[in-house]
């Protein structure tokens, strides 16, 4: 199963508070939303409401599919409040200095309109700390738990789906040098360090290095190790101690693990993951290139589309809503990501992105009762 990544460097938000949830009767101007999976306290607008339940059900069925079979069944809407302002965020218990928390109850949140990514970043981080504590009801590792929040809050929202998996660069750098320099705990102490010592020293080394290991079980070595952390985690959710699990799963040579790990993260090129990266953007724009279609909006070339995008011009059913602020950054990027076309014929047309590199990536759609689905990247033969 492929993942991808995305990264985001903002305010540390992996903040332990353990506080209760404002009411929302107390909060002037919100107003309250069931979702499928939350119950939203919000004061944003419309749009901004819309937004947050196309994020959070995307992001909570992520949670499930990556635990099935680790965690319970959460049998309850959970409660987020999503904030327009900092002032009121901290107002009423949020971390100052945080841009969002769980607090034990409640998922926290204040809204970023300049830079709407790093709050779902923030979001989806804190949302799995919420999620864990509903479906296990007590604590993993603390490695583990912000290690996978980690790679929760890297994760990309394309519009029909939610992407994880991507190594951004910058990222990968910080790790390489924490290794080389010796920045990171040794293994060994980090697999037993404690929840207190964690929140006792926030640093993004330790960030770094939790979702670095996470990564790398769930990933390396072609997936060598995934089924053995998946091992793992399903014993330490029956509250097997998880010093038992871990010696179950893989071994009592933590050393060998720790060369292994090194020599994986600094063996890496540059850019590992960066026709992720361009799927991600293919898969975005393919999604609202998709509603156009299904609204029998034509264009005769990407071009023509890009420019009706950005003009704001393009035709989507309310029902299949998609936030303007995702079609706004992924046209910035498009130019980067290579050279765009639209192939196919009538009405079987299709966004295809050559790369540089001779990769060709064409997003490909389905309509069911007039809205998209199946939205999917077919990779084509290469070009000279």
């Amino acid at each position: 199963m492929r993942r991808r990544w995305r990264y985001i460097i903002g305010t540390i938000a992996a903040v332990a508070v353990w506080t209760a949830a404002p009411a929302a009767a107390d909060l002037p101007g919100f107003s309250t939303y069931q979702t499928r999976y939350y119950v939203l306290h919000t004061d944003l607008g419309p749009e901004g409401v819309q937004e947050a339940t196309v994020r959070i059900t995307l992001m909570a069925e992520e949670y499930h599919n990556r635990t099935k079979g680790l965690a319970g069944t959460v049998n309850k809407r959970m409660p987020f409040y999503l904030f327009k302002h900092m002032r009121d965020y901290n107002a009423a218990g949020g971390v100052p200095g945080s841009a969002g928390v769980f607090t034990g109850e409640a998922l926290m949140a204040v809204a970023n309109p300049e830079n709407p990514e790093a709050t779902w970043s923030v979001v989806q981080h804190e949302g799995f700390h919420q999620f864990v504590d509903a479906a296990i009801g007590h604590k993993i590792p603390i490695w583990a738990n912000e290690g996978m929040a980690e790679y929760f809050g890297t994760g990309q929202f394309t519009g029909d789906q939610f992407i994880v998996g991507l190594i951004p660069p910058e990222r990968l750098e910080r790790v390489k040098q924490g290794i080389r320099q010796h920045a990171f705990r040794p293994l060994r102490d980090m697999l037993v360090l404690k929840h207190e010592e964690w929140n006792s020293d926030l640093r993004h080394e330790n960030y770094d290095q939790a979702w670095a290991m996470v990564q790398f079980l769930a990933h390396g070595d072609n997936g060598k190790y995934e089924q053995p952390f998946m091992s793992f985690l399903r014993e330490v959710a029956r509250k097997t101690p998880w010093e038992q699990a871990w010696v179950q799963a893989f071994g009592t040579d933590v050393n060998a693990f720790q060369k292994r790990w090194e020599e994986y993260w600094t063996g890496l090129p540059d850019n590992p993951t960066g026709e992720l990266y361009a799927e991600v953007v293919v898969l975005t724009l393919t999604s609202f290139y998709g509603r156009t279609q299904a609204q029998r909006q034509r264009f005769e070339t990407a071009d023509e589309f890009f420019a009706a995008a950005a003009a704001g011009k393009l035709s989507i059913n309310q029902q299949d809503w998609l936030p303007p602020s995702l079609l706004k950054t992924m046209l910035a990027v498009a130019p980067k990501v290579g050279q765009w076309t639209l192939e196919g014929k009538g009405n079987q047309r299709f966004l295809t992105c050559a790369r540089a590199d001779g990769s060709v990536l064409q997003g490909r759609f389905q309509f069911d009762g007039g809205k998209v689905r199946n939205v999917h990247v077919e990779p084509l033969k290469k070009r000279k």
